[in-house]
């Protein structure tokens, strides 16, 4: 019974060691930001890596990120009128894939963002 539990144990350490899935974690992405508000936000972030200002109607050109999931957050935060918004960011599907987030609105306190 002893050789047979070991003989499983060294079947599936070798199985995991050469039949392993490819990482489909995403590495880098290309974003940018569009403002279609006639609002104005400071101190903003995405990814955990600080943008600063965004005017009303910019846009904040392409930007690359190296993403590591245990390192950034996906999410957008900035102020506007002393109000703290913050949105988690929809990820893009491949890696190297360009995706824009673009802030839409404000309702209730609740800012809205879409991903293209």
């Amino acid at each position: 019974m002893k050789y047979i539990v070991f003989s499983f144990g060294v079947l599936l350490l070798l199985s995991s060691c050469f039949f392993s899935k490819p990482s489909t974690e995403i590495k880098k992405i290309k974003y940018r930001i569009i403002n279609n508000t006639s609002l104005n936000f400071t101190n903003v972030s995405i990814f955990s890596n600080q943008i600063g200002t965004i005017k009303a109607y910019d846009t904040i050109g392409y930007a690359v990120t190296n993403y590591d999931s245990l390192k950034h957050d996906p999410l957008f935060y900035g102020i506007y009128d002393e109000v703290n918004y913050a949105r988690y960011l929809l990820l893009p599907k491949t890696n190297n894939e360009r995706v824009t987030y673009s802030i839409d609105s404000i309702a209730n306190k609740i800012i809205y963002i879409s991903t293209k």
